[in-house]
């Protein structure tokens, strides 16, 4: 089964990033030898899962910094990840998209060919429309000792979100109405509560709550299942947003040789 993988790099770097690497996009920045989008390009390609890819940002900056490849598409970033996403969406649609999509974000340099196989293989041992990736704390710590990250404790252990997602086709325009909520709503606590139900929140806040409860309530929403892949791959749970991020990846990948 192959995947469109669809790579969100259209969001500007932070106020934080810039003071230590002066570029507006976050894909553009140099770490080690390469551009930050092509560590994300080459696991891409090295995964023998993922068919054609298509990049949503600034065209003519990530064209010029990629190899010629006939099954790699750009199309101009939204204001948002939704909005680029959407974009990108649109354009497969119009040149025949595939039954299956995955998604991930272009600041997530330490991703691997393994890891994405490995999402991707976990998915298909479930039946859902959407899958999203976690992975927990303890391996994101062994794998990167003293590694920044923001996390949730579940009934089932203590995670982080991931940066992988798979979505199929079928159920773009429905993923898209609720992410569209989300953006508007994400400075507003009690309209994010209202959204997901405050029963949830209330869950939460005293220690009850756990993925199967978020799962059977994002089915109740969306009308569509969703399911959370754990991830034995810290690679998938660590992005850079910000300066300390940055230096573990010039720690870490500043030998890599492509």
């Amino acid at each position: 089964m192959q995947y469109d993988a669809v790579v969100l790099a259209g969001g500007e770097s932070s106020g934080e990033l810039r003071k230590i690497a002066p570029y507006d996009n976050e894909a553009l920045i140099i770490i080690g030898k390469y551009p930050m989008i092509y560590y994300i390009y080459h696991a891409l390609r090295q995964s023998a899962l993922v068919d054609r890819i298509v990049v949503s940002g600034p065209v003519d900056s990530l064209r010029s910094l990629l190899p010629r490849d006939d099954r790699l598409y750009f199309v101009p970033g939204g204001e948002n990840a939704v909005a680029s996403f959407k974009q990108a969406a649109d354009f497969l649609k119009e040149q025949g998209i595939g039954e299956n999509l995955l998604i991930l974000p272009a600041d997530i340099p330490f991703i691997t060919a393994e890891a994405i196989d490995d999402f991707i293989g976990r998915s298909q041992e479930t039946e859902a429309e959407f899958y999203y990736s976690i992975t927990r704390r303890e391996v994101n710590e062994e794998k990167f000792p003293g590694v920044k990250r923001t996390y949730v404790k579940l009934q089932d252990g203590v995670f982080t979100g991931g940066n992988l997602f798979i979505l199929r086709s079928q159920a773009i325009d429905r993923v898209l109405d609720l992410a569209c909520q989300l953006v508007q709503r994400r400075k507003n606590p009690i309209a994010m509560g209202k959204l997901f139900g405050l029963g949830l929140v209330f869950k939460y806040l005293f220690g009850r709550l756990s993925i199967a409860m978020v799962e059977k309530r994002f089915q109740e929403m969306m009308g569509i299942r969703g399911r959370a892949i754990i991830s034995p791959y810290a690679e998938v749970g660590v992005d850079v947003d910000k300066p300390s991020d940055l230096e573990l990846a010039h720690r870490y990948l500043s030998d890599v040789r492509f």
